[in-house]
């Protein structure tokens, strides 16, 4: 608590407040001073000092004074809390203020009931309990806030990589082991897509002619033998022939059968009927014989064209053509031409070629003789094997070259945008893992799990603290409500509950109930269309309600023994019972909290305010009373105050001022003693004679008209004093400007001011 205000300088009119010295401020200090003179200032002083504000003292740094607002206060455990270069030294958190500021900040303004003034009402009504689970909550919401900008920062990173995919998608994407691969290999389809049409012309490598060779049909016309040629003709033949040792011999016979078609010999004349060896040879070479030597001649032109070298020569040239059109494609595949070993082919097709012919010329010669072994065929049919398995490896290489190109074909039917967004994928999946996206995912991630966590922690909070301002305002307001019923309020508050319309910050939601009708808070705009709290409650009721708000929740606290309760002008605009129920309620409260001081402008409530304090059952308080007085220059300073002169009438104090001098007490000027006696006589008269003398009749006035009072007449009993009155009269108008322009030359002797001063207070008495 304050013990003392040992300085206040440069704050609005209270330039040097302290100039007279230290101000003791008691557990109940009422300060007196009229309206202007630094009240509120003061207030605000107080309030910066609860707060630690500095903006506060600044912004009522006194107009013409060149020097900095600086603050000293001594507490009762002899700290010092300041403010000075522009800074607190500590703050009062203790501190609790009643004034226009807390009405505008937390109930209403002027016309209406702000959202603002709303929460702020909250934040008022709360209790320690609720403040710490909402400063947790604010807490949470920041701590939320700054999760969301790291993830809003990561996301932005992460945005400029996901396309095409959106960012949970991008977050999620595998490795592409071969990515980079399969983006060249998009990336030459995207190019060829735009060539579609001459590439689709573009030819695909073919497969080489398969060798159609019939190795076994040739060895069965080899193995063939003729079965019904008669022995005895075969026999004289075969010696004939044997005469003859010559390869074509028996050919050369047999074909010149076919110029026998006469009865002599075609090259010797002789008569052939009847010769032994032309029966045989007619015999022997008969249609079987003849078929098969046609047979066997017909085997040398089979595999003279079948084994030919133009053969191999041809399947070279398909595979030099095929190898063109691969290296052709090389420019959108990656494509490896087939080989093919053509002189080896040709050797071995010479070999086989070579092999065979020899037998079918063997046979040629001995037609009736069995020629080529199994092992003749197995080793020609194998060599044709070897031949053909070389074509078939070919063919296979250059089958699946053929389908890489015909796919490419077939894809060149895909438009560039598909290309293009299957590239996009790839090139995001190979982005996905490159390090800046690594470390922004993993920054997003842990933000968004963070920001998660953080969420149902404000859930939880949020949940506990609900409930807790759910009861909270309950409580809270029953007590306004029996707090208005104190004052003789004709309304009520009801509904009082939190809200949180409009998200974001919780506020108070109440309406009010008059006549038994509920009434809206309204706005501003309701003035002229509906009733509302701009249009049902006065003034009075107003501030009535903003007492009951602050009072409600100091009654609540349960650290008011440790509060410094600062009260602006509490009855201002109140009628006599609501003023003396805020003094009762009042004089209540300064013996529940640790120190109160109150500032008003109205000398009567601050003596009542005493008064009831001295009241109160079991442990009267004694306030310390002191002012703000007018000082030189119009500022304003702290002063000893006697309430009870203040509240004095005029001729009250007129009446002290001379009856002290006559006792011999008076410290006041003589010549104010002087001027004091014509006031004091007219205030007594006037009190006396109420209907009969004239508001502002002055003495002579009053002595003029008890002369002309007739019988019956209240003023006629003033005639017996008429002489006294007159000279009284004449002596005291001499010290007055309206009656005597020079009266401050007027010399006052002591002696005749008292024996005036006497004379006055026995008019008087003697008159009861």
């Amino acid at each position: 608590m304050i013990n003392k205000i040992l300085k206040i300088q440069n704050v609005g009119l209270m330039q040097d407040a302290t100039k007279s010295g230290p101000v003791s401020l008691g557990k109940v200090t009422a300060i007196y001073a009229d309206n202007g003179r630094g009240k509120s200032t003061l207030a605000t002083v107080l309030c910066a000092c609860q707060l630690g504000d500095v903006g506060r003292l600044n912004a009522r740094k006194t107009i013409d004074a060149p020097n900095a607002p600086e603050v000293n206060f001594l507490l009762k455990d002899g700290r010092h809390v300041q403010f000075t270069k522009n800074a607190w030294t500590a703050t009062l958190p203790n501190i609790v203020v009643f004034d226009s500021e807390f009405v505008e900040q937390n109930v209403y303004s002027g016309f209406e009931v702000r959202a603002d003034q709303r929460q702020s009402l909250l934040e008022f009504a709360l209790g320690n309990q609720t403040v710490q689970l909402k400063k947790q909550i604010d807490q949470l919401t920041k701590d939320i806030a700054m999760q969301t900008a790291t993830k809003s920062l990561a996301e932005k990173t992460l945005t400029g990589f996901a396309p095409p995919y959106a960012l949970a998608q991008f977050i999620a994407l595998q490795p592409v082991v071969d990515a980079q691969q399969q983006i060249e290999a998009l990336q030459k389809q995207i190019e060829a897509a735009k060539n579609a049409a001459q590439l689709a012309d573009r030819k695909a490598p073919d497969q080489l002619a398969a060798i159609q060779f019939d190795v076994t049909g040739v060895f069965t016309v080899l193995n063939t033998q003729i079965q019904d040629v008669e022995e005895a003709a075969e026999a004289v033949v075969k010696a004939h022939l044997a005469k003859h040792n010559s390869e074509d011999f028996e050919d050369w016979v047999s074909r010149g059968q076919n110029y026998l078609g006469g009865t002599e010999c075609p090259f010797c004349g002789q008569i052939l009927s009847g010769m032994e060896l032309v029966t045989a040879y007619r015999s022997h070479f008969n249609k079987a014989y003849a078929d098969l030597k046609r047979q066997v001649a017909g085997l040398e032109s089979q595999i003279t064209n079948g084994l030919a070298d133009s053969i191999i020569e041809a399947a070279v040239a398909a595979v030099a053509t095929n190898t063109a059109r691969i290296e052709a494609w090389k420019d959108q595949l990656d494509l490896t031409a087939a080989t093919l070993d053509g002189a080896a082919l040709a050797a071995a097709m010479k070999v086989l070629r070579e092999q065979l012919l020899a037998l079918v010329a063997l046979k040629l010669r001995t037609p009736l003789e069995l020629v080529g072994t199994q092992a003749d065929s197995n080793a020609a049919t194998a060599s044709l094997a070897v031949i053909s398995q070389s074509l078939i490896a070919y063919n296979s290489e250059v089958q699946e070259l053929a389908a890489t190109i015909g796919a490419f074909k077939k894809n060149l039917a895909e438009d560039t945008t598909t290309l293009k967004t299957k590239l996009q994928k790839l090139e995001a999946a190979l982005k996905r893992q490159s390090p800046t996206v690594v470390a922004a995912v993993s920054e997003y991630q842990t933000a968004e799990a963070e920001r998660k966590r953080l969420d149902g922690d404000k859930t939880t909070a949020r949940l506990q603290l609900d409930a807790l301002m759910q009861e909270t305002l309950q409580q809270y307001q029953t007590s306004i409500n029996d707090l208005l019923a104190a004052f003789g309020a004709e309304f009520t508050i009801e509904q009082l509950k939190p809200t949180y319309l409009g998200g974001g910050e919780p506020r108070t939601e109440y309406g009010l109930s008059m006549r038994n009708k509920s009434v809206k808070l309204g706005s501003r705009a309701d003035i002229t269309t509906a009733c509302s709290f701009a249009t049902t409650l006065s003034e009075a009721d107003k501030r009535t309600l903003a007492f009951a708000f602050f009072v409600a929740r100091l009654k609540s606290d349960p650290n008011l023994t440790h509060k410094l309760v600062v009260l602006d002008d509490p009855v201002s605009s109140l009628d006599r019972n609501r003023r003396h129920q805020s003094i009762r309620l009042i004089a209540s409260l300064a013996g529940d909290c640790g120190q109160l001081l109150v500032l008003s402008h109205d000398a009567y409530f601050v003596r009542e305010l005493r008064e009831c304090l001295a009241d109160r059952k079991p442990a009267p308080i004694v306030p310390t009373i002191i002012s703000l007085k007018r000082v030189q220059n119009s500022y304003s300073a702290f002063a000893p105050c006697d309430i009870d002169e203040v509240c004095s009438s005029d001729y009250y104090r007129h009446h002290r001022l001379v009856a002290d001098y006559v006792e011999g007490k008076s410290t006041t000027n003589s010549r104010d003693v002087a001027k004091a006696i014509r006031p004091l006589l007219e205030g007594y008269y006037h009190r006396r004679f109420p209907e009969q003398i004239p508001r502002k009749g002055m003495f002579g006035k009053v002595i003029d008209l008890a002369r002309q009072a007739q019988p019956g007449d209240p003023l006629a009993y003033l005639q017996p004093t008429l002489k006294e009155m007159g000279e009284v009269n004449d002596y005291a108008r001499q010290f007055h400007h309206d009656t005597n322009r020079y009266c401050e030359s007027v010399a006052l002797v002591d002696g005749e001011l008292l024996g005036f001063a006497k004379r006055a207070l026995k008019l008087i008495y003697q008159s009861g």
